[in-house]
């Protein structure tokens, strides 16, 4: 590895940490309730979808005694719920080439401030 490799990546590790920095403790408590979520569903060993996701954050608002935790329980809904309404607006198209590489086009279309050719 030369000097330059080393020093963008350290560039990149510190952008990274600086980005996590500015999310609130709002928006991991969320996240952390939605991991919670999930671990207790992996560990139920039954089927995982959104519908028994959401049922579980329910339960767990519901049995929450914390009001910043049932809060982050209903965040975490509203934006399941969300990911939800933005999947079903996604159109994907699935192109397998000749040498059976398969090509996934979204109707999502590229990042904003980037060009398409």
């Amino acid at each position: 590895m030369n000097a330059a490799t080393v020093s963008l990546t350290a560039g990149m590790i510190a952008e990274i940490r600086e980005l996590a920095m500015y999310r609130s403790d709002e928006e991991k408590l969320i996240d952390t309730i939605l991991g919670e979520a999930v671990i207790a569903l992996l560990k139920g060993g039954g089927a995982i979808n959104n519908a028994i996701l959401i049922r579980q954050l329910q339960n767990m608002a519901a049995s929450e005694k914390d009001p910043a935790r049932q809060q982050a329980c209903k965040q975490a809904i509203a934006e399941v719920r969300n990911n939800m309404t933005a999947t079903r607006n996604r159109t994907t198209h699935e192109i397998v080439d000749r040498d059976n590489v398969r090509h996934l086009f979204t109707s999502d279309g590229p990042p904003e401030g980037t060009k398409k050719h």
